[in-house]
C-alpha cells in the first residue's frame, strides 16, 4: 500500500497539536512532518522521539536556507516549508494541511482511500466542513458550503458577507493530498500548481463521497475578538464585511454588536441546525476527540493542564 505522509506548519496550543497527531496516526499516516513556527514549542519534547513523527524547528537558519526569513509573510513561508517536505519524498501521497484541519472520510480510512485511487490520479482534494458551536448537542457539528439562497435563509441580513465563501468563514477549496514525485510543480495552500499555472485538482471529494477536511476555524469569541484588528488589516475577511465591522467598532455598544455578529455566524441553536440539515449543509461527527488523544498520548493533556 502506498505510503501516506502528512505535513503541516503550525503554532498551536498543545491540545490542538496532540489532537492533530493522534488523528492522523489513527487515519493510517506512515509519517507526520511538523514544522514548528515556534522553535521552542513544548510539543516538540513530547513528539520528537515518536517513530512516525518528524519535528522540524523553524529557526532563522531554516528559513534562510529556504530562501526567506522569519518575518516573511506566513503563506509564503508555509508554501516554502511544505515544498521542502514534499521534495524530500520519493513515494506515496503527501497531504498538506493546517494544524486545525483533520481529514475525515466516513466509513473509510484516509490511507485506504488514497491507495484505491487509479494511477492517473495525481491529487485528491477534500472539501471543507467548518466547525460551529451548538450548545444543545454533545456531538461535533460542522457546516458545509451552501448556495446563495441557502445563505440568505441561514444568515439573514449577514448573508452578503457570507455568500462569497458559500456560507463559510474560512476557505472553500479544501485541502489536497498529492502523489510524490511531481517535478517542477509548486506547493500552494490548497493544491499543487503546475509550471503553466495549472491547478492540480484531479479528484475533488465532498458531501457526495462523505469525505471532508474538518476545519476548526472557530476557537471561541475571545480569540475571534483578539484577532479582529489583524483580520481587518489582512485578507481574513471580505471587504464588505470589514466595512461592517469597522462601523461597529466606531459606533455605540461596540462589544454587544460584535458578540451578536459572532454568535450569528458561529453559534447555532437547534432550529438553525435543523435548517442546515434541511439545506443539506450540516455534518455531525460522533467522535471522542479527547479520548483519541488519550489513546496515543496517555496523561499528556492532564499533565499539561
Amino acid at each position: 500500500m502506498a505510503m501516506l505522509t502528512v505535513g503541516a506548519i503550525l503554532k498551536e496550543p498543545l491540545e490542538t497539536t496532540l489532537r492533530f497527531v493522534s488523528w492522523y496516526l489513527d487515519a493510517g499516516a506512515d509519517q507526520i512532518v511538523l514544522c514548528f513556527d515556534d522553535p521552542l514549542d513544548p510539543a516538540i519534547e513530547i513528539l520528537r522521539d515518536h517513530p512516525k513523527v518528524r519535528c522540524i524547528r523553524c529557526t532563522r537558519s531554516f528559513w534562510i536556507n529556504l530562501g526567506c526569513r522569519p518575518r516573511t509573510r506566513f503563506t509564503r513561508r508555509q508554501n516554502r516549508a511544505m515544498q521542502y517536505v514534499y521534495d524530500g519524498l520519493t513515494e506515496g501521497w503527501f497531504l498538506n494541511v493546517d494544524g486545525d484541519e483533520l481529514a475525515y472520510v466516513q466509513r473509510r480510512n484516509l490511507r485506504n482511500l488514497l491507495a484505491a485511487q487509479p494511477d492517473e490520479v495525481r491529487s485528491v482534494t477534500l472539501r471543507p466542513a467548518e466547525a460551529i458551536q451548538c450548545p444543545q448537542t454533545p456531538h461535533l457539528q460542522f457546516r458545509l458550503a451552501m448556495s446563495d439562497e441557502a445563505c440568505g435563509r441561514v444568515y439573514g441580513d449577514l448573508a452578503p458577507f457570507m455568500v462569497k465563501r458559500r456560507g463559510l468563514s474560512g476557505h472553500t477549496i479544501g485541502k489536497t493530498a498529492t502523489r510524490a514525485g511531481l517535478v517542477g510543480f509548486q506547493m500552494r495552500q490548497h493544491f499543487m500548481q503546475g509550471p503553466d499555472g495549472e491547478r492540480v485538482l484531479d479528484q475533488v471529494l465532498g458531501h457526495g463521497e462523505g469525505a471532508y477536511v474538518l476545519h476548526f476555524f472557530d476557537q471561541g469569541y475571545d480569540i475571534w475578538r483578539s484577532k479582529l484588528n489583524w483580520r481587518l488589516s489582512s485578507r481574513g475577511f471580505r471587504e464588505n464585511f470589514k466595512d461592517h465591522l469597522r462601523a461597529c467598532l466606531n459606533g455605540p455598544d461596540t462589544e454587544d454588536r460584535l458578540r451578536e455578529i459572532y454568535n450569528r455566524l458561529h453559534v447555532f441553536d437547534e432550529d438553525r441546525m435543523g435548517l442546515l440539515e434541511l439545506l443539506q449543509s450540516r455534518l455531525e461527527v460522533r467522535l471522542n476527540m479527547s479520548g483519541l488523544v488519550e489513546d496515543y498520548f496517555p496523561g499528556r493533556l492532564v499533565r499539561a493542564a
